[in-house]
């Protein structure tokens, strides 16, 4: 049982009960869906979001969940690029109500949705939130989800009661940083990976950093050296995380991204599953979902 909690803004937790270290605990990361694009691979996204289902795992969205171009007075709107389904006035409202309906089978599996660039547009030139909309709908299908913003935290927080005789309600607990931001990075060449030194200069504290808006997906080691208050030199490992997309774009000919020669990108997003160590913490593996 998964209990949610937002503290701040800026924060939300997963509170986890475990009582074996080898139990492992799945969570699917993914970003730039664009779920309302033709070009969105929906059935991809389907199957990887019923394999995290299906192994008892929780999802999280970091941002670009929705593409939302086609509005009326957005100027890089194209009739080609709209869902025939999404053909209506209210636009916003057609796109928002689908891809709650869309996202309804995994709405109690759903913990978070972040903003991305293509959200924060549509907050900023029509003053209407997405995700806000959405996250409230998917809360009425029994979600738990948090709409979080641009950037942020999530604390993984494993716990089981320990403690001695004097003290047998003491909890044990093992806690696993996350940060995340959208992105503001590319990188045709780098494939954004350069992007993770400055994102452990922003997030020193963080165990993974997670970042999307490139379409790169690529999983990085960054072994920090240091030291215990105890005077223990020791080597910890963190990870950049690069999120990719379920928009398929680099196909047809044609196109923004093929006379942009913005490269293809990888589709798909990250596995991430963890498994809290009675004495070292929380051990992480990370897969792109295939």
């Amino acid at each position: 049982m998964v209990e949610v909690i937002r503290h701040s803004p800026e924060l939300m937790e997963l509170r986890i009960p475990y009582t074996s270290s080898k139990t492992q605990f799945n969570f699917f990361l993914a970003s730039d869906i664009h779920l309302d694009n033709p070009k969105c691979k929906r059935k991809l996204f389907a199957k990887h979001l019923n394999e995290m289902q299906e192994k008892g795992g929780k999802a999280l969205f970091f941002g670009d969940i929705l593409c939302l171009m086609q509005g009326k007075k957005d100027r890089r709107s194209d009739k080609s690029s709209i869902r025939p389904e999404h053909l209506a006035g209210n636009y916003f409202d057609v796109v928002f109500e689908e891809a709650a309906e869309f996202l309804k089978p995994w709405a109690k599996d759903i913990v978070m949705i972040g903003d991305g660039n293509h959200e924060t547009a549509i907050i900023n030139h029509n003053e209407v939130n997405p995700l806000r909309h959405v996250s409230r709908m998917l809360q009425a299908h029994g979600s738990k989800c948090e709409h979080m913003g641009y950037q942020g935290f999530v604390w993984f927080t494993f716990y089981q009661k320990g403690g001695d005789d004097a003290h047998p309600k003491q909890e044990k607990v093992r806690r696993l940083t996350l940060a995340f931001h959208h992105g503001a990075w590319g990188g045709v060449v780098s494939k954004g990976i350069n992007g993770g030194m400055r994102y452990f200069s922003i997030f020193p504290s963080a165990n993974i950093v997670v970042n999307g808006h490139n379409h790169e997906r690529t999983i990085v080691e960054h072994p920090c050296h240091s030291v215990m208050n105890s005077g223990e030199v020791f080597t910890d490992v963190r990870y950049h995380c690069q999120l990719g997309t379920y928009k398929e774009e680099f196909r047809g000919g044609g196109g923004f991204a093929v006379e942009k020669i913005v490269m293809p990108k990888a589709i798909g997003g990250i596995v991430m599953s963890l498994r809290p160590r009675l004495s070292s913490g929380v051990e992480i593996v990370l897969q792109p979902a295939v």
